[in-house]
Order: C-alpha cells, then sequence, then structure tokens
C-alpha cells in the first residue's frame, strides 16, 4: 500500500509545470563625463529581491552569463554579480575599457549603453543606483571612491530579445555609513574669537548645537518621500582628546553599537552629542583611526568620515607624511598607513582662525581623502560648514544648498527639479527658541504648514514636500522672540532635495564652468541668463584685520598650548570676523 502512494505522488509530481523563472531587463547607460580624470569608475546596482538570491543569474548583453557570487570580464570590462544582505543582490559595474593603466587615464571613454537582465526565481521588488570616479585624482588613481549626481550611470527598464522590462521601484542612492569624529579636548571650553565673556558662549557649546542641527537636517531632507527612503543610512559618533571614544548609542546595530540606523530613528545620537565635555589635549589621528576602526568591524556601506578640531594635533598617533610624500597614519584594523590608499572620504572642519587650527594639515588630508576641507570661526560660520559637509557627503546622492542667508527676510526660487525644500534656522547658544522661522509659498498670504518640523534649543527646521507644482519665489521670514530682551545673529539655510536636475561647477583660469544635467542627461539649449553663480568672499583678508585689531587678548582657559600669535588672535571683535567671513561679491551669469 504504501508502494501504491508512492507511486501516485510522483505521478502527480512530474504532472506539475516546473517552478518559473523570473527574468526582468533593463540598460544600464554610463554617459561620458568628459573629463579623463573624472570619468565614471564604476556602477553599483543594488536589487531588492522577493526571497533569497540563490540561483539567480545576470546575464549580460543577450550573450554572457554570470552567476551568483561570480566576476567576469565582458568586453574589457569589469562585472560582478554578488548576494547582499537582506534578499539583496548587488551588481559592480566597471567599465575598465574606457582606462588605459589607472582610473585617472580616460582620455578615450566612450558612452557605453548595456543590456542586463536578471534571471531567477525571484522577482526585482525594488533597486538602487550610485556611480564612483576618483575623488583626489593628484593623490590616488587606483580606485575609485568619491559618489557623484552630475552624470552618473542610469538605469532604463526595457525588454530585451528574451524578458520583459525591469518592473521596480527606484529607490535612489545606496546607503551611507557617516561617522561623526568630534574634538573634546581642554581648548574647546574657550570662547571663539570676537564672542563676549559675558555671553561665555563656548566653542563646545557651539559645536554641539551645530552637530545636533548637522543630524536634524539630515533627517529632514532625508525623510521618506515620493516612495524613496533612506532608513539604512547609519550615524556613527567618536569623541577625541589625547585619546578616542567611539560612543554607544541605544539601538545601534551589535555588536558594537556604534552605528545607529536612520530607519530606528536618530533622536538618541543628539543626546550622546550633548554629553561632549571638554578634556586633554588633541590626538586628532587617535579620532580618525578609532572611526575607521568601527566601520572596518563593520562595513555595511560606502564610508564617510567629518572630523571637526578647533587645534593642532600633538599627541600621537600623528598624521605625517609617509615616504610616498602622502599623509599617513599608524595602520590599524588591516587598513593602509597611508590615509589616500584606505579610500574612505574624509571631511574636515577647522574650528577658529587659520593660525589656531591647522588649516594646512586639514585641508590635504581633505585633499588626498577626495573629502572637503571648511574653515569655521564662530557661531554663524560653524553652522554654514556643517550645511556645506552635509551636502558635500550627500553631493552625488540628494542634497543641494539652494541659499544662505542673515536676512530677516530671504527670497528663495523654488524650481521643477525640487523635490523637497528645508528651511533650517540656526543661531548661536545660549539663547534657547531665539527666534521663529515663517514661511509663504509663492503669491500665498497666509503661513504655510510644513510636512515637517522639529525644533531644537539653538535650530528651527521646517520641510516642506511638493507633491503638485510648488516652483516660484517662496519667501522666509525670521522673527526675533518678543520675550528675550536680545538676541544674537542668525544664519538661514535652504536645502534641496533634488529630484531630476545637477550640476557639476569648476573654477579654471579665469573662468566658471557649469556642467548641468537632468535625469542624468547633459541638458542643452538653455537661454540666456538661466545659469548663473554668486560668488562669495570675504571684505577683508585676516592679515589686513590683524595689522589694525587694538584689542587685548584674553588668556585662555587650560588647554592645548596656544601661542603669543594665537593668543593675538582672541583679540578679534565680532565686527573684525564679519570682515572675514566669506559674504555675497557678485552675481556671475554663464553661458552656453
Amino acid at each position: 500500500m504504501k508502494r501504491a502512494i508512492t507511486i501516485a505522488v510522483l505521478a502527480i509530481c512530474a504532472m506539475l509545470p516546473p517552478a518559473a523563472m523570473a527574468s526582468e531587463s533593463f540598460t544600464l547607460t554610463i554617459p561620458q563625463r568628459f573629463d579623463p580624470s573624472q570619468e565614471t569608475g564604476e556602477v553599483r546596482i543594488l536589487l531588492s529581491l522577493s526571497a533569497a538570491p540563490a540561483g539567480s543569474q545576470l546575464v549580460i548583453d543577450n550573450a554572457t552569463t554570470i552567476n551568483l557570487g561570480a566576476t567576469q570580464t565582458v568586453a574589457g570590462d569589469s562585472i560582478s554579480f554578488e548576494s547582499a544582505p537582506s534578499n539583496r543582490v548587488l551588481i559592480r559595474y566597471r567599465p575598465l575599457s574606457n582606462f588605459s593603466g589607472d582610473f585617472c587615464s580616460g582620455a578615450g571613454a566612450v558612452e557605453k549603453n548595456v543590456v542586463l537582465r536578471f534571471s531567477g526565481a525571484q522577482d526585482v521588488v525594488d533597486y538602487r543606483i550610485s556611480s564612483y570616479v576618483v575623488g583626489a585624482p593628484a593623490a590616488e588613481c587606483s580606485q575609485v571612491s568619491r559618489r557623484i549626481a552630475d552624470l552618473p550611470g542610469i538605469v532604463t527598464p526595457g525588454a530585451d530579445a528574451v524578458a520583459p522590462a525591469l518592473d521596480a521601484t527606484y529607490m535612489g542612492r545606496l546607503p551611507l555609513d557617516v561617522m561623526l569624529v568630534l574634538d573634546k579636548s581642554g581648548s574647546i571650553a574657550e570662547l571663539p574669537p570676537g564672542v563676549s565673556p559675558a555671553s561665555m558662549t563656548t566653542k563646545a557649546m557651539i559645536l554641539k548645537s551645530a552637530a545636533s542641527a548637522f543630524v536634524a537636517n539630515w533627517m529632514m531632507i532625508d525623510a521618506p518621500t515620493g516612495g524613496l527612503n533612506w532608513d539604512e543610512d547609519r550615524m556613527g559618533i567618536v569623541f577625541f582628546d589625547n585619546v578616542a571614544t567611539p560612543k554607544t548609542v541605544a539601538g545601534a546595530d551589535p555588536p558594537a553599537n556604534f552605528f545607529l540606523k536612520r530607519g530606528v530613528g536618530w533622536s538618541p545620537l543628539l543626546t550622546v552629542i550633548d554629553g561632549l565635555a571638554p578634556g586633554g589635549s588633541t590626538s586628532i589621528g587617535a579620532g580618525i583611526n578609532s572611526a575607521m576602526q568601527q566601520w572596518k568591524a563593520d562595513p555595511a556601506h560606502d564610508a564617510m568620515a567629518i572630523v571637526v578640531t578647533d587645534g593642532m594635533q600633538n599627541t600621537a598617533p600623528l598624521i605625517a607624511a609617509t615616504p610616498s610624500g602622502f599623509l599617513g597614519l599608524t595602520p590599524v584594523s588591516g587598513l593602509d598607513a597611508e590615509l589616500r590608499k584606505r579610500f574612505i572620504p574624509i571631511q574636515t572642519i577647522g574650528f577658529g582662525t587659520p593660525d589656531v587650527v591647522d588649516e594646512n594639515l586639514l585641508r590635504n588630508i581633505s585633499f588626498e581623502t577626495a573629502g572637503r576641507s571648511y574653515l569655521a570661526i564662530d557661531a554663524n560660520t560653524m553652522y554654514d560648514t556643517f550645511a556645506q559637509t552635509l551636502v558635500s557627503i550627500l553631493k552625488g546622492n540628494t542634497a543641494s544648498i539652494a541659499t544662505r542667508s542673515s536676512k530677516s527676510e530671504t527670497a528663495v526660487l523654488v524650481d521643477k527639479s525640487a523635490r523637497r525644500v528645508v528651511f533650517s534656522l540656526q543661531w548661536a547658544p545660549p539663547s534657547v527658541n531665539a527666534y521663529d522661522l515663517e514661511v509663504l509659498r509663492p503669491n500665498a498670504l497666509k503661513v504655510a504648514t510644513p510636512t515637517n518640523i522639529q525644533n531644537l534649543p539653538q535650530a528651527e527646521i521646517q520641510s516642506f514636500d511638493l507633491e503638485k507644482p510648488s516652483e516660484g519665489t517662496w519667501t522666509a521670514r525670521v522673527r526675533r522672540n518678543p520675550r528675550l530682551r536680545a538676541a544674537g545673529p542668525f544664519t538661514l539655510n535652504v536645502f534641496f532635495l533634488e529630484r531630476h536636475l545637477d550640476y557639476r561647477l569648476s573654477v579654471e583660469p579665469r573662468r566658471l564652468r557649469a556642467e548641468i544635467s537632468y535625469d542624468g542627461k547633459p541638458l542643452t539649449g538653455l537661454p540666456a541668463g538661466a545659469v548663473r553663480v554668486r560668488v562669495m568672499r570675504p571684505k577683508a583678508t585676516l592679515e589686513s584685520v590683524l595689522r589694525r585689531t587694538k584689542g587685548q587678548p584674553r588668556r585662555p582657559t587650560p588647554g592645548d598650548p596656544q601661542s603669543k600669535q594665537q593668543l593675538a588672535l582672541t583679540a578679534l571683535t565680532a565686527a573684525d570676523i564679519a570682515l572675514i567671513r566669506p559674504a555675497p561679491a557678485e552675481l556671475v551669469t554663464l553661458r552656453e
């Protein structure tokens, strides 16, 4: 009897159709960027599947099949197809045939149009894509490490001879891992230049306020919208003085509990930042190494570090030139001694005047690692530099700055390229709730209701999602809290979450060049006056301001040692600082 049942079951199974294989086709386009050292060196496409990816394949141009976990060379290009966490696969396409020798040698690059077909028992649910170029061509050309938005790789769903077009939701860029590396040396307890001793506004207070606003701004800019979400972005914090201390955060990823996902909620990071307290001397190298060690132990996504310091390194491990001439640091966790060969962009912010911070060191750290370097002198410039740093790490991903202002009323031109507008009003501590922000849509008399709002002790941030046409001139009004007898200066940064438009701005001898793309393709046929560039420059040099300064230097609180010249810088007044702070100088109209 048992034998008869077995035979019957086998007969039924034989009658069933085989498991269906799903296939979806799309074209990857990698356009020319027309800069030999900045041609696209890699495109990564992350596909989310309806089930585990086992048994799936990738077919190239209807001819070459790549199994899961394999890498092949096709027409001189390298293509890998690998498993990724949470039922995903990652495609890495490196157009090596566009280069000769290294990724800075792209003079012979041509546009690539490659037909790709996912084949497997799974459905593709959604996808993300990011493109990469050499970040510091004067320092390192063997790998690409900087994400781009202008002229990136593009996925276009389309049927091929075998499969229908890709039917999946586009989710934007790939996630990011960002490490905030914050100085807590003794000198952070001092007052910055131009601050009245009566205000007792220390650099530590300003740093905590600015870093908290950075976290809040990013939460608002990249909140989910229109099917896009970046819940897997992660952030972690390292404090450093003579030693580095990576901070554990409630809800962060185990086992180190260092990186906290956006989707879990970044509010605990604000509590960590508020706990920063001045300590001993300064080891910038320890801070960088500690952050990179944390990431190396859990490298979920592309890593970026943001280093903020108000002084000069004076405690090992020191960042110094290696035999190659490039900057290096004691190797940790298998990372190379040379910072440029770690392929982790480092953004740097020097908090102070050029002679107080080692601006040359910070600039070179960023220059060699595909980062950006900024100098912040007071509260307003610290807020501005954090805003620029946020855009720097997200450019090639999502964000841009529409305008910066310190006026009580500011006009903001919004066009169809913006998906979301974020107004971020910030002011110096210790004032709390010193200002209110009112935003008016084009041609409106009533104050607009924001999609989202966040209030911090020294910031009010409002975001507006633009689901319907909202182009035109918006108005932002800043009102001082009437209950406060006095309030210091404020700064307003307006961010755009981009929809389709992006640009690359370069400065050439006697010329500014803007390369503009829409949906990743060059934007041409623009009318006269369509592109304008606002040039910012200080009204005076630091040298000329110091020459005529007659104030008396203050003695610093215990902390990092300072020279007589550095002490003299503490005599700068608020008016002096205003002269050396970049200000709108001219508006340049470009032509095609």
